[in-house]
């Protein structure tokens, strides 16, 4: 199963900033993945939970200390 964000949510990953617009369900013995669309060239990665953090979301009062 897919879930699209209706609002994308900014997150930082190793590679830098960008926006998750999707999950992907893995099924019950695989981590869920994730599609980050990259701020700094739009190139689309698939990353699991521990490869990304999120930056901001005023719905669960998430933000970052910098």
């Amino acid at each position: 199963m897919i879930h699209e964000f209706r609002n994308p949510m900014p997150v930082e990953t190793e590679l830098g900033y960008g926006m998750l617009i999707y999950v992907r369900d893995g099924g019950s013995f695989c981590n869920d993945v994730f599609a980050i669309v990259l701020d700094k060239d739009g190139v689309i990665r698939h990353m699991t939970t521990d490869q990304f953090k999120l930056v901001r979301n005023d719905t669960f009062n998430i933000r970052t200390n910098d």
